[in-house]
């Protein structure tokens, strides 16, 4: 399993506040900035953190403990501040899973400063991390059916010959065990038996277009990069859109 770093994920960097600043501001300018908590700094440190919910638990005590509390939009935002879990940024991101499971946000320090990530910012990582994975396995069940759908020759025995005639190839005689690598060289082979009249695009734009998925698809399934956003995502999405729009592929889900 890779062991992804915290400071991987996008997060924006922790804004703050004075601690002297009145609660009904600070909530002025969190509806503003739509942010759901701030910083509150006193002396130039940073005492806590002041939320919508850490308002509302100071509203509800203040209001129990004295008979005629000042207005709690009146009073400082130190009165409502909480103290946030913090995290390393060269932590795991496993570290950071039960710690939003008690609450909806967490503090990031890298470096002296501050960063918030919330249970949102998990969802769209993991959401931009997993889509290449989906888009190109979805692509290659595309080629496939289309292979599938084309030719209409004995097409374990072509799959087996196409193995046999190259020494980077491993052997495959079904589809379900071919890699991009096949693809390429059988639509190229047998580019003449319907495959030059199925595609809209010339032999050599379909071979390349199939060569650079594969190899996107190798760097990403093999972790030969450090970093999601070294991927091709551009001609991930448009070789996704182009095999999955024609009609085996489309064939292939309904």
């Amino acid at each position: 399993m890779v062991r992804v770093k915290i400071r991987e994920i996008d997060a924006p960097e922790f804004e703050t506040i004075p601690s002297h600043r009145d609660i009904e501001s600070v909530v002025e300018e969190m509806l503003t900035k739509k942010y759901s908590q701030m910083g509150v700094t006193k002396d130039g440190e940073l005492i806590g953190v002041i939320s919508f919910k850490s308002i509302s638990r100071a509203l509800l005590v203040t209001e129990e403990l004295f008979d005629s509390p000042k207005k709690m939009s009146d009073r400082p935002a130190e009165t409502a501040v909480e103290q946030p879990k913090v995290v390393s940024a060269g932590s795991n991101l496993s570290d950071l899973f039960d710690l939003l499971g008690e609450r909806s946000y967490v503090l990031v320090e890298d470096e002296g400063t501050h960063r918030v990530i919330t249970d949102y910012d998990i969802r769209e990582f993991w959401r931009r991390s997993t889509e290449p994975f989906l888009l190109i396995e979805e692509t290659e069940l595309a080629i496939r059916a289309i292979i599938q759908s084309v030719y209409e020759g004995d097409l374990s025995e072509a799959l087996e010959h196409i193995s046999e005639s190259s020494d980077q190839l491993s052997s495959a005689s079904e589809i379900d065990n071919c890699t991009f690598g096949h693809y390429t060289q059988f639509i190229s082979r047998y580019w003449d038996d319907g495959f030059d009249d199925y595609f809209d695009q010339r032999c050599d734009f379909v071979r390349e277009l199939i060569n650079k998925i594969g190899e996107n698809r190798n760097r990403l399934f093999h972790f030969r990069i450090e970093d999601r956003r070294e991927l091709d995502l551009d001609l991930i999405e448009f070789a996704h859109g182009y095999f999955t729009s024609l009609p085996a592929s489309r064939r292939l889900t309904e």
